[in-house]
């Protein structure tokens, strides 16, 4: 009874965050809405997106800041076919389009009802778009999450990509790669989210957010790992005692090869 109350004392903080942490207002001379939101980019910067109404559509959009910002880091995603066809790859699995002329990110739908879960899928391809594509402005290629799957498949690690799932707050929070369990032999899925900047408290948090949301939905028992590009610098001590207190495993890429037995699992 007393965990039942926990649970329902839990859901309402979670409902009274989204709720009272979202602040929606009219731009002067347009017809676009401004949400400013409780999440925060790489320059601790709260994140902003756009919607406006068009004929029987809802747009909703970044306005084009989370690749513009890149470019000022001299990151320019455009310029490369590679990047941009991954790019493209990682946003459609948040069901967001790019515009090209303008850089833009953006959801479409035709419903205000799926108001929210655009805008939070849309949030969600910001963050990740903005933790992923910070390389160095010589490297062509890849992104980190590229290495991630190559490390599984070299270990014959069998992964799922891009589940889905819809926690507590109604809303859907993606993941970058499952491993199903096995439960007559007491084997825990495995849920993994992969992380480029190992110095960003705020994607962390983020990470974690979607992981508290997620557990009490699965029907499973499940594992939570986060692994953590720490190849151009150590990961902050921070984020490491963040997940450590929400029962996530942070891998250092580094140190992966230790963790293949119990992933393989």
């Amino acid at each position: 009874m007393g965990n039942n109350l926990e649970i329902t004392k839990l859901e309402q903080n979670i409902k009274d965050f989204y709720s009272k942490s979202f602040s929606v207002n009219d731009i002067d001379d347009s017809s676009y809405l401004r949400v400013d939101t409780p999440f925060f980019d790489r320059h601790n910067d709260s994140l902003i997106i756009y919607a406006k109404k068009i004929g029987d559509q809802y747009i909703i959009t970044d306005g084009g800041y989370i690749l513009d910002d890149l470019e000022t880091d001299g990151i320019y995603i455009s310029r490369s076919k590679k990047r941009k066809a991954i790019l493209k790859s990682q946003i459609n699995s948040y069901s967001v389009q790019l515009n090209e002329e303008n850089n833009e990110l953006f959801v479409i739908n035709k419903n205000i009802e799926d108001f929210a879960q655009s805008q939070n899928l849309l949030i969600q391809a910001m963050l990740f778009v903005n933790d992923m594509f910070v390389l160095s402005s010589n490297t062509v290629g890849e992104i980190f999450k590229s290495d991630v799957e190559r490390f599984f498949e070299e270990n014959n690690i069998r992964t799922f990509e891009d589940p889905n799932f819809v926690g507590t707050s109604g809303m859907t929070h993606k993941f970058d790669f499952s491993i199903a369990g096995l439960r007559r032999k007491d084997i825990p899925d495995k849920l993994i989210k992969v992380m480029n900047s190992p110095r960003n408290e705020y994607y962390a948090k983020a990470l974690a957010t979607d992981v508290r949301l997620t557990k009490p939905v699965l029907k499973n028992t499940t594992n939570f790992y986060i692994i953590i590009n720490d190849s151009k610098d150590d990961i902050d001590s921070k984020i490491i005692n963040l997940f450590n207190s929400e029962n996530i495993t942070p891998i250092p890429f580094s140190e992966r090869n230790d963790f293949v037995e119990e992933l393989a699992e």
